[in-house]
């Protein structure tokens, strides 16, 4: 088990501590997705009060990706310039800033996109009231997104960023790929596993090579979907787990509304627990979930994550 206090290398990057701030959805950003200085002086004071890595809200990659009001956006050239200040900002407190990337997909607000929702196929949701079916993206959408993913990377990097973490969990983009409950699709992009896991993977791919060797690369996966997502399997998700480090990523982040609850396929063991021998040894976890205090965050420790 590793002290709380001791660093931690991700890529080119350390951090002091095994202390992260999580993302979280603050919708503190201008309208067009420029950082607002609340949003830098919020981000500033996580870096300031200690924490070795802190993460940005969930960021958009393009106009047609933005998930909720007054998102951040990396999807243009003109927000470099204040993406850097904020980057600049947390690194002079010796945080490490990662940035998350996200798709909305399905979620995706068409009055703020200007497009009608897409996503890996169209699907519907008869419990949640007012759902509008998504639209199926063509494999050419596919590429275009893959690409609007590298460019936000890039984009990151040249701000600063030492990192990013794609954002799979939350039932967002990458989720609606891999889970057999929003992903309806026929060709090579649905039905088997690698399939359904081959946008997560071109993705990751194309921004390593888009990247500094040592910028840091994360992906965060929901591996349990419960009933709000029932297309979502643990043992899947190990096997995709796997396949994004062997793609490049340098650490997993596993995302849970509690982590110490007992996973549901396997109760004999938390989601972490049972995540942490069967990927890579090598391979650092994150994990989120409940972790209200320091004897949580040892806990956390002692169930396998990073």
């Amino acid at each position: 088990m590793h002290s709380l206090f001791s660093t931690l290398r991700l890529g080119e990057a350390t951090a002091r501590n095994r202390l992260a701030v999580a993302p979280m959805t603050t919708s503190q950003s201008h309208a067009d997705g420029r950082v607002s200085e609340a949003e830098s002086a919020w981000l500033e004071r996580l870096a300031r009060d200690g924490y070795g890595v802190v993460i940005t809200c969930a960021a958009a990659i393009s106009r047609t990706s933005i998930a909720f009001h007054n998102q951040m956006s990396f999807g243009d050239d003109a927000m470099v310039p204040a993406l850097a200040d904020v980057a600049a900002r947390m690194k002079a407190h010796g945080a490490v800033p990662i940035a998350q990337l996200c798709h909305g997909g399905s979620r995706a607000i068409p009055s703020l996109t200007g497009v009608k929702a897409h996503s890996a196929s169209r699907y519907e949701l008869p419990a949640v009231p007012d759902f509008v079916p998504p639209r199926e993206l063509s494999v050419a959408q596919i590429e275009q997104i893959v690409e609007d993913f590298a460019a936000a990377c890039a984009r990151a990097a040249r701000a600063g960023f030492d990192g990013v973490e794609f954002h799979g969990a939350n039932g967002y983009l990458f989720t609606q790929f891999i889970s057999t409950m929003t992903n309806l699709r026929r060709d090579d992009y649905g039905g088997s596993l690698a399939h359904r896991a081959r946008f997560a993977r071109e993705v990751v791919r194309a921004c390593r090579r888009r990247v500094p060797t040592g910028f840091v690369l994360g992906f965060r996966l929901t591996f349990e979907g419960g009933p709000w997502d029932t297309g979502l399997d643990l043992d899947e998700n190990v096997a995709v787990m796997r396949w994004l480090a062997e793609d490049g990523i340098d650490y997993g982040h596993v995302s849970s509304l509690d982590l110490f609850a007992p996973s549901a396929k396997h109760p004999e063991a938390t989601v972490i627990e049972y995540v942490r021998p069967r990927v890579d040894l090598a391979l650092p976890l994150m994990s989120a979930g409940g972790v209200t205090s320091r004897a949580h965050a040892d806990r956390a420790l002692e169930l396998g994550a990073d």
